[in-house]
This record gives C-alpha cells, sequence and structure tokens, in this order.
C-alpha cells in the first residue's frame, strides 16, 4: 500500500502544473501583441526582426526584454517615459484612437530621478495632439487633466535603495499584483527598471569585500547580487509577460578611437555581470541559447543562428538566468565642432543655427537582435513638453 502511495506521489509530480495567470500569459502572448511603439522607423525594424524569429506579424511579444543602453544626458529617460504613457494610454478615447496599450504599468525607479510632473506634462500634450484643446462648452468631454489622471492611476513606482530590496521587490510583484485592488483586475502590460546600474559600484565594493573574506577562509565566494535580481525578473517574466524595459549606462565603448582617425565603436561593452552580453565574444553563445530557450518556452521552436560573428550554426540550450531580445543604444545626435580655421566672427554668425540644432534635442538609437546581423536606425526628440517620435512632427 506504502509502495503504491508512492508511486502515486511520484506520477503526481511528473504533471506539470502552472498558475492560472501563467496560463492566462501565455494565451495571450500566442494570440495577440501587447501594443505599438509609436516610433515609427522602431515599429518597422521590430516588425520585420519578429517576423524572422518568430513568424509572427507585429514588432513585441509579450515577455519580450529590451536593454537601452547609452551615456549620460542620452534620452534614455525620455526614451522610458514615451514608452510608460504609449502603455498607459487607452486605444481610444470617445471616438478618437489614442493607440494606447490600456494596461497597468510598473517603474522600478532605482535612480531616484523619474519626475512625476514631466511625465504629466507629456502625457497632457500627448492626449492635446490627439484630442485638442479642452471645450468649456462640451459637457459630455472630460478635462484633459481628468483623463491623464485617470492614465496615470494604472502606473505603479517602487524605489528600492540595494539590489537585495529591488530582487525583493521582483519577487514581491505577483502578490502585489493580486492584493492591490486597484491593479488585480488589470494586465500589467510594461515592467520598467530605471537602471539597472544604479547599484553596480555599490555592489561591486560588497562584493570584493565578500570574496576577500571567501579567500581568507577558503570557501566558496558569493554570486553577484544582480544573480538575484536576474533571478527575479525571470519569474515575474515567466508568470506575468510584460514587456521588460531595463536602461543601462554607456561606460566603455567597444572600441576607442585609433590612431589612424577611426571614430570610436556607437555601441558600449556591458559591465554589469551576469547580465547578458551577446554581441560580445564571451556572452554570445550563452545570450542567444537563452534567447532560443526562451522562444521555445513561450511556443517558438524556432532555431536562432549566429551571424557573422560567430558563424553561422544553431544555438544550443542553456542555464541563462534571463533572455534579452532587443538592445537599444541611443546617442544624441552630434553636432560637428566648428573648423579650427574659423575665427570668432564666423563662430558667431553662425551660433543662432547651431543653438536650434541643439534646442531640436535629437537622439538616434540604433537596434541590435542577438543572433541578427541587420541593426535598425530610429530618432525622436525631446521637445519643451513633448516627446516627438515622427521626423514630420513639429514641436
Amino acid at each position: 500500500m506504502a509502495d503504491a502511495s508512492l508511486s502515486a506521489a511520484a506520477l503526481l509530480a511528473e504533471i506539470h502544473s502552472e498558475s492560472l495567470q501563467s496560463l492566462l500569459a501565455a494565451v495571450r502572448t500566442e494570440s495577440s501583441q501587447p501594443g505599438l511603439t509609436h516610433i515609427p522607423a522602431l515599429e518597422a525594424h521590430l516588425t520585420g526582426v519578429n517576423a524572422r524569429r518568430t513568424a509572427r506579424d507585429w514588432s513585441l511579444n509579450r515577455g519580450d526584454v529590451i536593454e537601452v543602453q547609452g551615456p549620460a544626458a542620452s534620452g534614455k529617460t525620455h526614451f522610458v517615459y514615451h514608452t510608460l504613457l504609449t502603455c498607459l494610454l487607452p486605444e481610444k478615447h470617445t471616438d478618437t484612437e489614442l493607440g494606447g496599450w490600456g494596461k497597468a504599468a510598473i517603474l522600478v525607479d532605482t535612480d531616484g530621478t523619474f519626475n512625476i510632473r514631466r511625465l504629466h506634462e507629456l502625457l497632457v500634450s500627448r492626449l492635446r495632439r490627439f484630442l485638442g484643446d479642452d471645450d468649456p462648452a462640451d459637457a459630455t468631454m472630460p478635462p484633459l487633466e481628468d483623463l491623464a489622471t485617470r492614465c496615470l492611476r494604472n502606473l505603479y513606482v517602487f524605489r528600492p535603495t540595494s539590489s537585495a530590496q529591488l530582487a525583493i521587490t521582483l519577487l514581491h510583484l505577483p502578490k502585489y499584483h493580486v492584493t492591490e485592488p486597484r491593479l488585480q483586475h488589470k494586465e500589467i502590460g510594461l515592467l520598467v527598471i530605471d537602471s539597472m546600474s544604479a547599484f553596480y559600484w555599490r555592489d561591486r565594493y560588497t562584493l570584493e569585500q565578500l570574496r576577500d573574506a571567501a579567500d581568507n577562509s577558503r570557501g566558496r565566494p558569493p554570486p553577484n547580487p544582480l544573480f538575484h535580481v536576474l533571478k527575479a525578473l525571470a519569474k515575474f517574466r515567466m508568470s506575468h509577460r510584460p514587456v521588460i524595459l531595463m536602461t543601462n549606462w554607456g561606460l566603455n565603448p567597444l572600441a576607442k578611437p585609433s590612431a589612424n582617425g577611426e571614430p570610436s565603436s556607437p555601441f558600449y561593452r556591458q559591465h554589469l555581470h551576469p547580465f547578458p552580453a551577446p554581441f560580445e565574444p564571451h556572452g554570445a553563445s550563452e545570450a542567444i541559447s537563452s534567447l532560443e530557450a526562451s522562444q521555445q518556452r513561450d511556443g517558438d521552436a524556432q532555431p536562432v543562428t549566429t551571424g557573422a560573428a560567430g558563424g553561422s550554426r544553431t544555438a544550443q540550450p542553456s542555464l541563462s538566468i534571463l533572455p534579452l531580445h532587443y538592445h537599444i543604444t541611443l546617442h544624441p545626435s552630434p553636432i560637428d565642432p566648428f573648423p579650427v580655421s574659423y575665427s570668432l566672427a564666423d563662430a558667431l554668425r553662425l551660433e543662432e543655427m547651431r543653438a536650434v540644432l541643439v534646442k531640436k534635442g535629437e537622439i538616434k538609437g540604433l537596434v541590435r537582435t542577438p543572433g541578427d546581423d541587420t541593426i535598425g536606425e530610429f530618432t525622436f526628440r525631446i521637445g519643451d513638453r513633448e516627446v516627438l517620435v515622427d521626423p514630420d512632427e513639429g514641436p
């Protein structure tokens, strides 16, 4: 009888089980996209890559992981704001298409720089572009401020102050989702971490101290605190399938300017560890294997092959923690310096024209995908009250 009981328990243990939340997220992943990016050139590039990668005819999939890297003042924060607003806006308001995702968004503000007033200003400006100014005579139309407030009620902001708090916050999100009354009946469409590098120097110092202690005691060195963050992030990705957007510092260019005048690389090395590094020799194979494994778990059995950098081959599954689907590098559009031959009078004469270019606030983005050789390009502009994503849009 005991043997039969043990046998039944062993059989039950082999049966795959998952939560209803995970099942719903998986069904949504196969049936529809989370929404559009509303940056035309970026949308076109992602749609083409996704068609090759998964045979789907849309740009983003639920559960896609996007890293946005760039130096200081490169537009990362405003790219985050644009994506947050796109997620929070409804698809339509009365009879006007707004093009939003109509979903809740989670922002983990590790840098402590999130500005709700700026986000509100950008939101109202975008609504005004779609709906026009308030009409006091039309009592059926709520003021733009009221509509903006309703949108912002679907934004949830967390401010951890260490990697340990960040990991615990991510682990707690599923429980928060089902217990928070305003959130429990909504889909979390977007999870933003701004930035993954916030605790880099502190963690590096702590890890060096712990490793010295482990060496002295001949014990096992501790894992990097980021390991627990990525593990928690991967778990939330599998259960809820939000689009995950992570910003990251650009510290070290892949290539510095050479003596013969060749410019530095527009891309940066990955300084975080462990973290996907699909465009560097030491991390390419693992990152591509992780991407393939995630596609198979998501129901996409399409093999991922490396490009010219690693030779054409089918990637093998790996134990990498978190897949990376897209990497975006941002830079302010360069403004050429005055030639050395210019006089002060020449510089003063052209000063107004250069001031216009500076005020234009144009940002250039380069998009790379692990296992795909194509590099996409897009631009957006940071205005006084708007993030302008179409080249034809005026301030």
